[in-house]
């Protein structure tokens, strides 16, 4: 190839010479830094033909029209959302391959080496698929953390949303909605404004739904408080209040009247991330290191001159008492604390020395706590502890030295009888396991799940549904070297559940998974959580999906 010479002219000059003799053109030649440079491969997808079908199964044969394909038929290959197709023929522009296994619904690709080139969707059929019957299409504004199944067969979800399916506009819809399955809005709770400032991170509800509990990080309900970080609602939604003497109407008559404040009276200094009701009182789990109450019997009095009259006034004074309380708190029905939970000798014990990231209630009122911690009241547990009823460690949960790293969630299947935890990492008790496992009702691990391989990320959330498929997400790209991006569906062995990991990318994440039958007595769940895409469209945090049996 001919030496190419680019030619660039430049002045210069200086004040004498200027002066003097004026300016001097002077040349310098560089050599073509793009000399060698690889020629277009002089290949694309053709436009006009896209992909014919647009939509099919694995297995099935597609032909596309790709331009100047044949002079690259030794070398190219087809890819489905990544997975490698296998290519049945190339003849002048068309090419056919078969849709891989493993292969989900997203962008097809051709590559030729180090290049890729990137060609129509594919919409890959499974067992897996929208449900017709879903409402929320349009979905929460905002993160869905939590939902409760109340008796009525309605949910409660709360969050940080301010509108659920553009029905905020007509009535305000704020951190906390009334709905059906299906993700429609109802208006039968008098939910009020909810929480303007803040959020709600849970909720549950004593038997028979007679007070339903909400927590997260808020200052007041419907506008009205002061409430710090939980608070309990009537079984209409409304926020229980009463009428208390406070000290200037006990001290001054009727010239004072009572003030209308929470029937719960209790809170937390900071945000609380899980509550459980059992026996007759609400359990929180946070960040939180201090139990704090209102008393509204403080006061002081004061005098004033009106005229030649000496008056003798009351104020009241809003007082916060305070009790050191470690990440677990018992309240009573009415907010007051149970210092007899976590508690020994009147002194709250010590709790994890890292993070409590989640936590999961069962049955029989035992509480077990996941997170960044070592130890938990000074005694050994690698990321997971399970207390008894009165707060204190239950030694016989056989988790052992828990995890090397971090569990970030769990759950917990009164079907299956199994725990499903996730997190960052690479062994459990002594034993080599990736950043999945299931548990036992006593701790143990279930050996015949065996967790495989991430790439690029970790999970961050799994749920085990009734049937013993497992639903995952996180910002992982591929498992055991198979492309899921964000979302799939595991076997209860561990493995890729074949058929039902055909949906393509999800971004963002799942928080809780809600299963029931749909109105065709079909498998279903709505994934609850913060995510803006799903199988190529957009949806906003909420998500209905059916799953054949």
């Amino acid at each position: 190839m001919s030496v190419f010479k680019i030619k660039i002219w430049f002045t210069a000059c200086s004040l004498s010479m200027l002066l003097l003799a004026g300016c001097k053109d002077e040349v310098t030649e560089f050599e073509n830094p793009y000399i060698g440079g690889k020629m277009p491969l002089g290949l694309k997808f053709n436009t006009a033909s896209a992909i014919e079908p647009a939509q099919g199964s694995a297995n099935d044969v597609v032909t596309v029209s790709v331009i100047g394909a044949e002079q690259y038929k030794t070398q190219l290959h087809f890819q489905f959302s990544g997975e490698e197709a296998e290519i049945v023929s190339i003849v002048g522009d068309v090419v056919k391959v078969k849709v891989p296994a493993a292969g989900s619904s997203g962008s097809t690709s051709i590559q030729i080496g180090d290049q890729v080139f990137f060609g129509p969707q594919f919409k890959v059929f499974g067992k897996i698929s929208d449900d017709p019957y879903f409402k929320a299409k349009i979905g929460a504004n905002n993160t869905i953390y939590d939902a409760y199944k109340m008796r009525s067969g309605k949910y409660l979800m709360v969050g940080e949303f301010t509108d659920f399916n553009d029905k905020g506009i007509v009535l305000a819809i704020k951190k906390i909605a009334e709905t059906t399955y299906e993700g429609e809005v109802q208006r039968t709770l008098q939910l009020g404004t909810g929480v303007v400032s803040g959020y709600l991170s849970a909720v549950t509800s004593s038997p028979n739904d007679a007070n339903i509990f909400v927590a997260g990080n808020m200052s007041a309900f419907d506008l009205k408080g002061p409430v710090k970080n939980i608070t309990r609602l009537t079984s209409l939604g409304a926020i229980d209040l009463k009428q208390v003497d406070t000290y200037s109407s006990k001290n001054g008559g009727a010239t004072y009247p009572k003030l209308t404040v929470p029937v719960f009276n209790g809170g937390t200094d900071a945000p609380i991330k899980r509550i459980f009701y059992f026996n007759n009182g609400i359990i929180a789990v946070g960040g939180v290191k201090y139990y704090i109450s209102h008393r509204y019997d403080v006061g002081r009095t004061f005098t004033y001159t009106s005229g030649n009259t000496t008056l003798i006034g009351y104020r009241d004074s809003l007082v916060r008492d305070s009790v050191p309380i470690r990440q677990v708190v018992r309240f009573k029905l009415d907010g007051s604390l149970d210092n007899t939970y976590h508690f020994s000798g009147g002194t709250t014990l010590e709790g994890g020395n890292g993070n409590i990231l989640d936590a999961v209630m069962q049955a029989d009122g035992k509480l077990v706590l996941v997170g960044a911690f070592s130890k938990f009241d000074n005694k050994a547990a690698g990321g997971i502890v399970r207390l008894n009823t009165d707060g204190t460690v239950d030694d016989s949960f056989q988790a052992g030295k828990g995890a090397t790293g971090y569990i970030t969630s769990i759950n917990w299947n009164s079907t299956t009888q199994r725990f499903v935890l996730t997190g960052v990492f690479s062994s459990f008790n002594n034993q080599p396991i990736q950043n999945i496992l299931v548990l036992k009702a006593d701790g143990s691990i279930d050996d015949t799940f065996v967790s495989g391989n991430f790439d690029s990320g970790y999970p961050s959330f799994a749920q085990q549904l009734s049937n013993g498929l497992i639903v995952v997400s996180g910002n992982f790209k591929k498992y055991n070297n198979v492309r899921r991006a964000g979302f799939m569906i595991l076997s209860p062995q561990g493995g890729l559940a074949p058929g039902y990991n055909t949906l393509g990318e999800l971004t963002g994440t799942i928080n809780r998974v809600l299963e029931e039958r749909n109105k065709d007595n079909k498998r279903s769940i709505v994934l609850l959580g913060s995510f803006r895409k799903f199988d190529s469209q957009a949806v906003q945090n909420i998500k209905g999906l059916v799953l054949e049996d």
